[in-house]
């Protein structure tokens, strides 16, 4: 490896440079009105000189201080990742710091670009000029950055941009063991830190179709979710169970792409969800817990537009519609406005909608709340109907007697863990319980009296 590769980022910075265009225009602007202002009000010559000169010069410096960013350049060298951002930060990042490294697509505001910017809920150091070639960096623990105008601040990972991704990505040559490392964080990790969940192995006779390596999430000092691998394979339904705050949301929303990860890889239908979240998503259908939908359309409306976002044709998204509206009984009101629904319409209205692209993969959060017990019927037979065609579903529910009956296999959550998992039967066996709600209240007694 060469002792130092630079890498710039010059490509795809329009939205950048519109952004500090239209503010030095009215910059521009108010500096012009500054200095007839001078001219009216300053009757001495020299002082009159002196505060054009000022006021150009200040306008100068203003003007490079906004595009310094254009000419970003970092480089790696054999000890360290030297950034270089701006004018406000330059920092040498020993390279043993460095754990993980992907690619990522996110928003962005150009605004923000101007100078660093440290996020501190999650403790990221931002240094993008826009949402292509941006690469997030994991770091082993936090490091202390100093940035001006912006102070600074403790960050564990780093969102920049390169021209060549790959090329840097490959430069850091991180062994695949290190990126898949978890970080260490320092209020979390501790003599007590989580225990291997009790695990029956899951069916192998169909390909992977949802897993997670190593997933975690933190907030600040509190950690959500750690270290959860997930393995459900091609037709299979996972029940995901846990209290009120066990992290069965929060693991959702990392899973389905809402909410990043602080560390670890998510992976549907073998599409990474962070490298790839197109493909991934294409293959995906989520229901989360509470319907979002356009109260203004109809039903079919509703759907319709749905179908068009995915790039359905026209006549099969209207026959996959005209289908899913007559398995869950909503074929009599579906010329309605979505708004006039009831919540349990409304739950069932989503599923359609999730369901219209025929996904691989089905997430769902507490599908069947507010469901009345024929149509609850209706959708747990749905669910296996799906399941039995290959789609894999997994189902995170307060409902253990569905659960049981429903789930091929299903994982318990306490306290942001995977305490156990497998069939039902196996996880009675556990704690000898006659059925699976006696098990989960054994199980996660266990856990509060070990805590």
């Amino acid at each position: 490896m060469n002792a130092n590769q630079v890498f710039p980022y010059q490509q795809h910075k329009e939205s950048f440079q519109n952004t500090v265009g239209m503010f030095f225009f009215l910059l521009l602007v108010e500096t012009s009105v500054v200095f007839l202002l001078i001219g009216i009000f300053a009757k001495d010559m020299l002082i009159r000189n002196g505060l054009f000169v000022l006021a150009g010069a200040l306008l100068i410096l203003v003007l490079g201080w906004m595009i310094s960013p254009l000419w970003t350049r970092h480089s790696l060298s054999a000890t360290h990742l030297h950034l270089r951002y701006g004018v406000g930060l330059r920092a040498d990042i020993p390279r043993e710091q460095l754990l993980s490294a992907r690619l990522v697509r996110e928003r962005h505001d150009p605004m923000q670009a101007i100078a660093a910017q440290h996020e501190e809920k999650t403790e990221r150091l931002r240094i993008a000029l826009s949402d292509k070639g941006q690469v997030l960096l994991r770091l082993a623990q936090p490091v202390l950055f100093r940035f001006w105008p912006n102070g600074g601040g403790a960050a564990t990972s780093i969102l920049l941009n390169v021209d060549d991704p790959e090329r840097f990505l490959s430069a850091l040559a991180l062994p695949e063991e290190v990126i898949r490392q978890i970080p260490t964080f320092q209020q979390e990790r501790k003599a007590d830190s989580p225990r291997t969940p009790l695990a029956f192995p899951p069916p192998d006779s169909a390909p992977l179709a949802l897993h997670s390596e190593g997933l975690h999430r933190q907030f600040g000092g509190f950690a959500a979710v750690r270290d959860l691998s997930l393995a459900i394979r091609r037709g299979e339904i996972y029940g995901f169970l846990g209290a009120n705050g066990a992290g069965k949301t929060t693991t959702i929303k990392m899973l389905v792409g809402l909410l990043e990860p602080s560390a670890g890889r998510i992976f549907l239908a073998g599409h990474d969800v962070w490298a790839a979240p197109l493909a991934a998503k294409a293959a995906l259908g989520y229901v989360p817990d509470s319907a979002i939908l356009y109260e203004r359309l109809s039903a079919r409306e509703f759907l319709a537009f749905l179908g068009h976002l995915r790039g359905l044709p026209a006549d099969e998204s209207r026959a996959r519609a005209e289908s899913l509206l007559a398995v869950l009984d909503l074929t009599g009101r579906a010329d309605e406005p979505c708004g006039s629904f009831s919540y349990g319409m409304k739950r069932k209205l989503s599923l359609a909608g999730a369901l219209l692209h025929q996904p691989a993969v089905l997430i769902l959060d507490e599908p069947l709340n507010g469901l009345d017990p024929r149509s609850a019927r209706r959708v747990k037979d749905l669910f296996l109907e799906l399941a039995a065609g290959g789609t894999t579903i997994f189902l995170s529910t307060h409902d253990l007697a569905t659960a049981e009956s429903v789930c091929d296999r299903v994982g318990i959550m306490h306290q942001g863990q995977l305490l156990a998992e497998g069939r039902a039967d196996e996880v009675r066996q556990l704690t000898n319980a006659p059925d699976l709600e006696a098990a989960f209240l054994a199980l996660t007694a266990e856990q509060e009296v070990a805590a």
